[in-house]
C-alpha cells in the first residue's frame, strides 16, 4: 500500500533527532512492503526534504516570511510555546496548511497514519474517507487534549475517525477513553492499543568497552543521560542525585534550553558532570557501550505533563545498561523493578542517589539487571513490532 503519514515532528537530516522514533515507525512499514508519503511542518531553516529507501517527505509551509516558522523542532511544541510567544503563530495556519497538503495527498493513499492527535490526528480522520487510518498518540498531545475546553468532544472525533489507536502507555490510553462518555469510550476501547515506540537493533560498539572508555577518559563510575535537556526530562535531578556519590561522573547527552542551567547548578552543587551535545548514531552505541549505568530522572510537571515510555531508556536496556529510572508515565510498563531495573518516585532524589549508589556498588545487581533489561528491550525494536504496526494500519 502506499501510506501517507502526517507528523508535527520528523528527521529533517541523517542526524536530527527530532521525531526520531516517526521515522523508525515509517521505515518499519517499509519493511513490511508499503511505501510511505510523509507530512510534515516545514523547517524554518528551509533546505530540501530528506528521503529514505520508500519514504518521502514533503515539507508543509504554514507561514511567511519562513524565519516565523517557530512552532515545531527544537525544544518540541510544548517548550516552544512556554518559551518563545511567536510560536504560537503557527498553530492554526498549520493546521490549515496541512489539511490542504493531505486532502492532495488523499488521492495517492490508500491509507493513513498520523502522529500526535493534534492537529494530525483531526486532519487524518476529517479527509479519510473508506481508507483504514492509524492514531498514534504521544504524552504531549494527549497532555494538552485532557485540558482543552472541548475535550471530550475533540477526544470523540478523534476516536470516530481512526480505524485504531495506538498509546504509548497505558496511562495515555487510560487518559483518552476517560474523555469519552461512559457508552462511546466501550465501543472505543476495543481499538485502544498500547506499544512504546520502537528502537533500532543494536550495532556493535566501533572498538572494545576499554578503549572507548579511554577515549571518553571515563576513570570512574559513569551513569549516562540521553536526551531534551527540557524541565520534564529531569536532568536537574540526575545532577543533585550523583553530586554526593563518591567516584561517580555523570554524562549528560543532548542539548536543550535547560543546558546553562544545568552547567552551573552542577557546578554550584559540585556534580561530576560532563556536557556531551547531541550525540547520534554510532557515537550514541560507543557511548552507551563505554557507560556504566543509565539514568531516567523524568518528573510530572506542575502541569501534569509527563513521559511516555522514552526511548532512550528502552535503547539503554537494550545496550545492556543497568538502568535507575523514575516511575512515571509508560515507564512501569517496561522497567519492573529489582528485575531489569531499579524505580524510584519523581522527585525524590536521595532515592534516586540510594539507587545509583546500589548499582554502583554491587556488581551482581549490575549483571542481573543487565541481563533481563536487555531481553525486556529486545521485545521493542522495529523489526519486533512492525508485524503489530502492519496489523494494525490493515485493521477495519
Amino acid at each position: 500500500m502506499r501510506l501517507g503519514l502526517l507528523t508535527t515532528s520528523f528527521p529533517r537530516s541523517e542526524r536530527d533527532v527530532a521525531g526520531a522514533f516517526v521515522l523508525g515507525f515509517a521505515q518499519a512499514l517499509v519493511t513490511r512492503g508499503h511505501a510511505v508519503e510523509v507530512l510534515a511542518p516545514e523547517p524554518a531553516e528551509g533546505g530540501v526534504a530528506p528521503s529514505w529507501p520508500g519514504i518521502e517527505v514533503r515539507w508543509v509551509p504554514y507561514l511567511r516570511p519562513r524565519a516565523l516558522e517557530r512552532t515545531f523542532y527544537g525544544a518540541g511544541v510544548p517548550d516552544n510555546l512556554q518559551h518563545d510567544p511567536r510560536a504560537w503563530l503557527g498553530l492554526a495556519p498549520f493546521s490549515l496548511a496541512l489539511l490542504s497538503a493531505a486532502a492532495r495527498g488523499m488521492q495517492r493513499w490508500d491509507a493513513v497514519v498520523s502522529h500526535w492527535a493534534l492537529p494530525c490526528a483531526l486532519v487524518a480522520g476529517s479527509l479519510r474517507g473508506a481508507r483504514s487510518h492509524l492514531a498514534v498518540l504521544h504524552s504531549a498531545d494527549v497532555h494538552v487534549l485532557a485540558r482543552l475546553p472541548l475535550r471530550a468532544r475533540l477526544a470523540q472525533r478523534i476516536a470516530d475517525g481512526a480505524t485504531a489507536l495506538l498509546f504509548s502507555s497505558p496511562a495515555l490510553r487510560d487518559t483518552f477513553l476517560g474523555l469519552l462518555a461512559p457508552v462511546p469510550r466501550a465501543a472505543v476501547a476495543g481499538r485502544c492499543h498500547v506499544s512504546p515506540m520502537g528502537i533500532d537493533p543494536l550495532t556493535e560498539p566501533s572498538a572494545p568497552r576499554r578503549a572507548l572508555r579511554r577515549a571518553q577518559a571515563l576513570d570512574d563510575f559513569s551513569v549516562l543521560s540521553l536526551g531534551r535537556l527540557v524541565p520534564v526530562k529531569g536532568t536537574d535531578d540526575a545532577v543533585r542525585a550523583v553530586a554526593p556519590l563518591d567516584e561517580t561522573s555523570l554524562l549528560i547527552a543532548g542539548d536543550g534550553p535547560e543546558r546553562a542551567n544545568l552547567a552551573r547548578l552542577a557546578e554550584g552543587c559540585g556534580a561530576r558532570a560532563r556536557f556531551l551535545g547531541l550525540v547520534t548514531g554510532q557515537a550514541k552505541r560507543d557511548l552507551f557501550a563505554a557507560a556504566d549505568a543509565f539514568v531516567l530522572a523524568s518528573r510530572v510537571l506542575p502541569s501534569g505533563r509527563t513521559e511516555g515510555t522514552p526511548t532512550a531508556l528502552l535503547e539503554a536496556m537494550a545496550a545492556g545498561l543497568p538502568v535507575v529510572a523514575t516511575s512515571v508515565g509508560g515507564v512501569a510498563s517496561v522497567v519492573a523493578h529489582e528485575r531489569n531495573g531499579l524505580l524510584v518516585a519523581p522527585g525524590d532524589v536521595p532515592a534516586l542517589t540510594r539507587a545509583l549508589e546500589r548499582v554502583r556498588t554491587e556488581p551482581a545487581l549490575r549483571r542481573k539487571l543487565s541481563r533481563a533489561a536487555s531481553k525486556t528491550a529486545a521485545l521493542y525494536t522495529w523489526p519486533a513490532l512492525a508485524p503489530h504496526l502492519d496489523a494494525l494500519l490493515r485493521a477495519e
